[in-house]
């Protein structure tokens, strides 16, 4: 019987020492290998070469800096080995295109939450043209699409987040930000969390995911709702 074979995942870290800096330093990248396909992405992280333990892949000696540096390595590490055992578990496979996509945040995965919102408004878009819905909802739904793009952007620092990467607490501060940040009355948070919950059953229908990450959430439309209700299993 033909066993499933398991795929190979490899995280090093690395130097490129032929794009130096003007202080010396080299930037530090990370390669990605998956079943012998390898991508690479910049850390962000730069040191002088001389300082660089190559067999270990990080920042020799215990200063100030190889501390912060190789803290921030251990970061990003566990980062794109969570990456990667969330798409072995929920997909059942994975690429190294698809790891440093996820990680990096970027536009173009297809299990993106604003990738997916900006899709859905493109096709309500052609419907207001046709008439068959209202320009004022289309509306709406650009403004809370702008408001979620800020927000990731402001709380995650990344360009987008997959599906899979959403918790309870996204939706919560999320809430929040609306809430105390932008000085949203409550029905406004109402409105405008409406879409982003609807967003996470679309995934769902999707295959995108499996859990509906803010199953926990809940909120009304009565203004005498001071907050957020979470119901508790």
């Amino acid at each position: 019987m033909e066993q499933t074979k398991k795929s190979t995942f490899k995280l090093l870290f690395y130097l490129k020492k032929n794009e130096l800096k003007k202080n010396g330093n080299a930037p530090i990248m990370a390669r990605i290998t998956i079943d012998g396909t390898a991508k690479t992405l910049g850390t962000k992280l730069e040191i002088n070469p001389n300082n660089w333990d190559l067999k270990y892949g990080r920042v020799e000696g215990k200063s100030a800096v190889a501390l912060n540096i190789n803290q921030k390595l251990d970061n990003i590490r566990g980062r794109i080995d969570k990456i990667y055992e969330d798409m072995q578990k929920h997909e059942g496979f994975a690429t190294a295109q698809k790891v440093k996509l996820s990680f990096l945040g970027v536009g173009v995965m297809d299990d993106a939450i604003l990738k997916v919102f900006n899709d859905q408004n493109q096709d309500f878009k052609r419907l207001v043209e046709k008439e068959e819905r209202s320009q004022s909802t289309y509306n709406k739904y650009i403004t809370v699409y702008n408001h979620l793009t800020n927000f990731i952007k402001e709380r995650y620092h990344r360009a987008d987040m997959a599906f899979r990467e959403l918790t309870t607490d996204f939706i919560r501060e999320f809430d929040f930000y609306l809430r105390y940040d932008l000085q949203s009355a409550h029905n406004t948070v109402w409105v405008y969390t409406m879409p982003v919950l609807s967003l996470a059953e679309l995934a769902i229908k999707k295959g995108l995911i499996r859990d509906n990450p803010f199953q926990d959430y809940e909120i009304n439309m009565q203004e005498t709702d001071r907050g957020c209700r979470f119901r508790r299993n």
